[in-house]
């Protein structure tokens, strides 16, 4: 039996995505797309994955089953970014673990290798540069970059693309 991280390496999309529904209980929209290497941590279900939306290559989800993901429609997520939704308190005598939700809104992009940290939202078209840390929400429309992340831009607002076949391109 294939666990949540060996069928990330099954070089089949449509089985991939077909686990992630059925074994584990994902909410995924038509045209959406998880590609190889994804890497989980955490139980199943209470994941939400919008139309037309991409994960890359070698990301990680954390928190699986603790708490929510939402990811909205038309949304790239590239290759080895991680989402955590979990952490730890750091006043807590006993290191207690802490989890959050995490909402990415429609028309997001996340850059390559670039972390997203629990109780964060990433409002509409907003963008994370590559590599950057996202500790805190980002308003829609906002480019963010850097360790923790900053506002560095702002994106235009009449956005209207898919990504449905974002996937073919890399």
């Amino acid at each position: 039996i294939f666990g949540a991280n060996q069928i990330g390496r099954v070089p089949n999309r449509a089985l991939r995505n077909f686990y992630y529904r059925h074994a584990l209980g994902w909410k995924i929209a038509p045209g959406s797309t998880i590609n190889t290497g994804l890497m989980l941590f955490g139980g199943r279900g209470k994941v939400w994955i919008g139309r037309n939306s991409t994960i890359q290559i070698d990301c990680l989800i954390a928190g699986i089953g603790m708490t929510d993901l939402r990811i909205g429609d038309n949304v790239a997520i590239a290759y080895r970014a991680a989402i955590v939704r979990g952490t730890h308190d750091l006043d807590d005598p006993d290191f207690k673990g802490t989890v959050a939700p995490v909402t990415i809104e429609d028309y997001v992009f996340i850059g390559a290798g670039a972390m997203i940290l629990a109780g964060v939202t990433l409002g509409r078209g907003a963008v994370v540069a590559a590599g950057a840390v996202v500790p805190k929400s980002v308003p829609p429309y906002t480019i963010v970059g850097g360790n923790p992340a900053k506002p560095i831009g702002e994106r235009r607002r009449d956005l209207d693309y898919s990504t449905e076949n974002y996937w073919l391109l890399h």
